[in-house]
This record gives structure tokens, C-alpha cells and sequence, in this order.
């Protein structure tokens, strides 16, 4: 029986967390040299080279026995629920704001640049999560942050649409907005 004041997505998770935790946990599904090779292939070659130095042009080069050890490894990773450690590190470089002073920590831009294995991982890892998201439906339509088409301008178009629907159905609208100006710079 369901609660009338909890809304239906959150009924949907709790009834898909206790069937998790009521079934025996399944093998997790195993990655494929072709499943790696795609995710490869999408790595955009400007991007700085990880702080193990190989650079992304070099990866869309390697012969299929690298990129099946690469599955291999991902599978050893899923198998054991060990993220390795060299994963977590990142590079950290700073890059002068234009039109800042240059003496001011405050006039640079931190970017932590992580391992390109580790970040192949966790896209193919992702694509999978957003996959069963999806097919459960467990997103509401308003959520839009990090989905792919849903951008910005699509969303505020939506909030002026209904803004105006309001407004001609003489009713109140309630808009908060949150601007986290450097919510990250002491990180």
C-alpha cells in the first residue's frame, strides 16, 4: 500500500532498493574490449594529457590486446569493488583568469586533471547507471542537470512557459534561485 504524501519516484527507489536488498546481489555485468574501444574513441585528443602522462591521442592508437587488458582490468575492478588508488589521484594545475592580477590566488582557475584510465571507467560505469535510470524512470522531467538534452536554455524556456501560463490564469508564481559564487575555490 502506498503513502499518498510521498511522491510516486520516491515510492518507485524504495520499491527498487528493497527488492536489491531482498535479492542476492547479481555479478555485475562485465565490460567488453568493443564496450572500452567506443568509450576510447569519443576522448577528445586536445585535452591535456593525466598525470600518468599518456596522452589521448595515444590511447585511440592502441592495438585491440591493450584495450581488452584494459577490460580485463575494469572487470578486475568490478569483480573485487576495488577502485584503484592511483585512480584517485589528480594533477592540479592553475590557469590565470583573463584580465586578472597575477599576484592573487584568487585570479586563478584550478583544474584537476584525473587519470584518463580511471575516467574511461567511470564513463562506461555511468552510461550503464544512466541507462537503468532511465529505464526505471526513476528521474523526474524536471531534473536537468547532468542529462544529455537537457541544457540550460531548455529549461529556462520551460520556466518562462509556465510563468506566462500562470500569469494569464491570474495565479502566483514562486521562483528561488541559488548562485554559489566560489563555492569552490578554498576546495
Amino acid at each position: 500500500m502506498t503513502d499518498p504524501s510521498v511522491p510516486a519516484v520516491i515510492e518507485m527507489i524504495d520499491v527498487a532498493m528493497r527488492a536489491y536488498f531482498i535479492s542476492p546481489a547479481s555479478e555485475p555485468q562485465f565490460t567488453i574490449p568493443d564496450e572500452v574501444h567506443s568509450a576510447i574513441n569519443v576522448l577528445k585528443v586536445s585535452k591535456s594529457p593525466s598525470p600518468n602522462g599518456i596522452p589521448n591521442r595515444v590511447l585511440r592508437h592502441l592495438p585491440k590486446r591493450a584495450v581488452s587488458f584494459i577490460a580485463n582490468v575494469f572487470n578486475a575492478v568490478l569483480r573485487t569493488h576495488h577502485h584503484p588508488q592511483a585512480w584517485k589521484h589528480a594533477r592540479q594545475i592553475s590557469i590565470l583568469k583573463p584580465g586578472k592580477d597575477t599576484p592573487l590566488p584568487s585570479s586563478y582557475l584550478p583544474i584537476n586533471l584525473l587519470d584518463t584510465i580511471g575516467k574511461l571507467f567511470e564513463k562506461i560505469l555511468l552510461a550503464r547507471i544512466i541507462y537503468v535510470v532511465k529505464e526505471r524512470g526513476l528521474l523526474r522531467d524536471e531534473q536537468f542537470g547532468f542529462r544529455p538534452g537537457h541544457s540550460t536554455s531548455l529549461q529556462l524556456a520551460r520556466l518562462v512557459e509556465r510563468i506566462a501560463r500562470n500569469f494569464e490564469e491570474k495565479m502566483f508564481t514562486g521562483v528561488v534561485y541559488l548562485d554559489v559564487a566560489k563555492a569552490f575555490d578554498t576546495v
